[in-house]
């Protein structure tokens, strides 16, 4: 017969207070019940493990050597109680994912698709960011981490590097550049360039060193519009690498930039005043370890 966890408890307990009265309040039983489950743990022991007179309550010479084994079992039993726990929460929950329009149709599906092979239990959202505003989600708590292209931070947000992609042009196989092994900037000047966001045209300028002004560029709102608007040959637009898969339905090619090379840093943004939940610390770690590759 073995010691049961509760027995090993009021053991502890009494030994501790010195008292069954102090001892049986702090574990909310009766006192006859406490001497019931001290017995019970004396006849499995096969000695007393207390010396019990009106006024007091002492360990045995026994009782003394088996306490420190009693307190050791409690421990381990305790980390073992909160490791089931922590397991339970890795393995369930619901992480709700803002990310920018691009990341949302090309490399974040796949990625959360294996996620959720290892981890089965969590539910990941994905949600698309209007114009790519991942930090205004966080701040209204509709998203629990964001992904998107690099943008300063917002009060109370912060950001880690997850990848970066070369970014090149995109243009139709009836394109006059469509059979170019790379392309210069000064060759753009007078091209239509579609623009999924305004903001990009400032970056774009400073990657092609003001070689090219793009503020005249013309902003169409979502990457799939531009994408169906080159493959009709009505302009050209940039692409980070990573979205070629993308092109192949377009009948569209994808050309690097000749110097100076532009890169697109792609970042993970997370609210710093809301706490991450487990589930949605072992996706951001996931995504750490998928992305990295990418450079």
């Amino acid at each position: 017969m073995q010691f049961t966890i509760k027995q090993l408890r009021v053991f502890v307990t009494v030994a501790r207070t010195s008292s069954f009265v102090e001892a049986a309040n702090v574990l909310h039983l009766t006192s006859a019940a406490l001497s019931v489950t001290v017995k019970s743990l004396e006849e499995i022991a096969g000695f007393a493990v207390f010396e019990r007179t009106t006024r007091s309550v002492r360990l045995t010479p026994q009782g003394a050597a088996m306490l420190p084994l009693a307190e050791q079992l409690l421990t381990e039993h305790q980390k073992l109680h909160e490791s089931v726990r922590h397991i339970a929460q890795n393995k369930s929950g619901i992480v709700r994912v803002g990310a920018s329009q691009l990341l949302s149709c090309s490399i974040l599906p796949p990625a959360i698709t294996d996620f959720q092979a290892l981890w089965p239990d969590i539910d990941v959202t994905l949600v698309p960011a209007p114009y790519d505003n991942v930090q205004d989600m966080l701040q209204r708590k509709e998203v629990d981490i964001g992904v998107g292209p690099e943008r300063a931070c917002e009060p109370g947000m912060t950001s880690e590097l997850l990848f970066a992609s070369g970014l090149s042009l995109v243009c139709s196989t009836r394109h006059r550049l469509a059979g170019s092994k790379t392309v210069r900037w000064s060759s753009l000047k007078d091209e239509h360039v579609l623009l999924a966001d305004h903001r990009a045209a400032t970056l774009l300028a400073r990657d092609s060193k003001h070689v090219v002004d793009f503020q005249n560029a013309r902003e169409v709102g979502h990457f799939s519009t531009a994408l169906a608007l080159v493959s009709e040959n009505g302009g050209v637009m940039f692409a980070p690498e990573f979205t070629t898969p993308l092109l192949r339905p377009y009948n569209l090619v994808m050309i690097p930039m000749g110097a100076p090379k532009a890169r697109r840093q792609f970042m993970l943004f997370r609210n710093e005043r809301a706490g991450l939940s487990a589930a949605a610390r072992l996706l951001t770690e996931f995504f750490a370890q998928r992305f990295r590759a990418m450079g």
